[in-house]
């Protein structure tokens, strides 16, 4: 009898020992049984962190377009892909890009080092290259702290592949974000399938959406805390979270401390930056009936993500003062009159002399939140956050009025034009929180410039015009109002 459970444990072992030391086979090992699963996967970001260029052909991404509206102040369009090489090279210099799918892009040489430099860096929400730079620096290593978020199966490790760089620290297995990157080494998996991969679990992204963790030795000031970062946009003393620490944000919420994960809303295999069906939950399911009388979106514009998960933390660029290219995912808005200058802690690292970092602060139950210029002062840009906290206080158990004084409106807005449809005749409001100087014009849907209705400074407040559609044929078109440092584009419909 203990001979023959003695042979059962070693058979349970030797099938463990299996499992834990499966090789990687590769992401496309996976497809001819996960198609779906794969095919998703291909279109959203994570095959591209890092891409090895050939031959000195250009990257390749998905062609992928989407319109990022965020309240009133921001309306512009995302398109995947970097256009070329930084000024002054070509992609025979290049020896891999890191991301471009939807952020940013930074390169390597060819023999692996991170390019420092102007225009070494291009954001895609903004179409700008920039300057990417440490010190007087022109190269650095590529470290395993970057590369582990860029790879699949990174190691400090290097392999015979990559003696040819010697400025990547170690190695890896694959280049992006692979099936494996999350579920674990499959290469006996594909050969039988009972020998599962050892699946990282649910909590895995918070491998990459966090800031490093402390591992052995090495101790990380940041860890488990989301570090911020001042900037100055225009004259405005600003800031934002720093890179993508989605995780951190989830474990410093409500929603982390009732054990939600990232897949509580989100299909992990799917894009969200591009509305590839990443998002699979919505607010309403948990929270309803939370619509503000006197803020509906009808007439402000505003989702419930827009003020719970303001755009507040920079990966790549920022848009405005207060919205940057990257959620936040805290949930919980701060209603007092504080600004993101009141919300933040500095701590200091072991080094010596110490240095200062800047973390979001917490409160005695780990519980984060975003301040009301990152929620309301965002859209409500002439107003400041004593204004933004009486509004905000019982926002959703009571009338909410978000108009200014003596018929000045708070924000600028554009409305959808009335009557829509219409023929041939249609009104087009839009709103001035100060003197402006305005353009309306009017496109085709394939971007031909049709008419300009308005080309002036305006007063602030509330205008409308008339358009006359009598020359046009029946179809789309979309009208655009530019005005100071806001933009914004709706479509309407003439039928004859």
């Amino acid at each position: 009898m203990k001979k023959s459970i003695l042979f059962i444990f070693s058979i349970v072992l030797l099938s463990y020992g299996t499992m834990m030391a499966q090789e990687y086979a590769g992401s496309e090992a996976c497809k001819n049984c996960h198609s779906a699963q794969y095919n998703n996967w291909k279109q959203s970001g994570h095959p591209y962190k890092i891409q090895k260029i050939l031959g000195g052909n250009p990257p390749s991404y998905p062609v992928l377009t989407a319109q990022k509206v965020v309240g009133t102040q921001v309306n512009y369009t995302l398109n995947s892909g970097v256009p070329s090489a930084p000024a002054g090279l070509t992609w025979g210099d290049i020896g891999f890009v890191v991301g471009g799918y939807h952020s940013n892009a930074r390169f390597l040489d060819k023999e692996g080092y991170l390019m420092y430099g102007p225009n070494h860096q291009y954001n895609l929400s903004t179409k700008k290259w920039v300057p990417y730079t440490s010190g007087s620096l022109t190269k650095a290593s590529y470290t395993y702290s970057c590369y582990k978020c860029h790879t699949t199966g990174a190691s400090k490790t290097k392999t015979t592949e990559f003696n040819m760089y010697p400025g990547i620290e170690g190695s890896w297995a694959e280049a992006g974000i692979g099936c494996e990157g999350c579920h674990g080494p499959a290469k006996s998996h594909t050969s039988n399938i009972s020998n599962k991969p050892p699946k990282e679990g649910l909590n895995s992204c918070n491998n990459c959406h966090a800031r490093d963790r402390n591992e052995g030795t090495t101790t990380y000031t940041w860890d488990k805390r989301v570090e911020w970062q001042a900037r100055t946009v225009g004259t405005i003393s600003t800031g934002f979270i720093r890179h993508r620490e989605q995780g951190d944000m989830l474990l410093a919420s409500k929603h982390g401390k009732a054990n939600f994960t990232c897949a509580t809303c989100h299909d992990s295999h799917k894009g969200v930056y591009f509305n590839l069906g990443g998002v699979s939950a919505k607010c309403e399911s948990c929270h309803p009936n939370k619509t503000i009388v006197g803020h509906e979106e009808s007439k402000t514009m505003a989702k419930c993500t827009d003020c719970h998960m303001p755009f507040a933390a920079r990966n790549g660029d920022q848009l405005t003062a207060y919205v940057s290219d990257q959620s936040a995912h805290y949930w919980k808005i701060l209603t007092d009159p504080i600004t993101m200058f009141d919300n933040i802690v500095t701590i200091n690292n072991t080094a010596t002399p110490p240095v200062g970092f800047k973390f979001i602060k917490q409160d005695a139950n780990g519980i984060s939140g975003v301040t009301l210029d990152y929620s309301c002062i965002q859209c409500h840009t002439t107003k400041d956050v004593a204004w933004a906290s009486l509004k905000a206080k019982a926002m959703h158990s009571k009338p909410v009025s978000v108009a200014g004084t003596n018929d000045i409106p708070s924000a600028f807005g554009l409305s959808q034009n009335y009557p829509n449809p219409f023929n041939p005749t249609t009104t087009i409001k839009f709103a001035l929180p100060k003197s402006s100087a305005v353009t309306l014009k009017v496109y085709s849907i394939t971007g031909e410039l049709i008419n300009t209705i308005i080309n002036a400074n305006m007063n602030a407040g509330t205008h409308e015009v008339k358009f006359d559609g009598s020359n046009l044929a029946t179809g789309v078109y979309v009208y655009r109002l530019e005005a100071s440092e806001f933009a914004y584009a709706r479509k309407m419909l003439l039928v004859k």
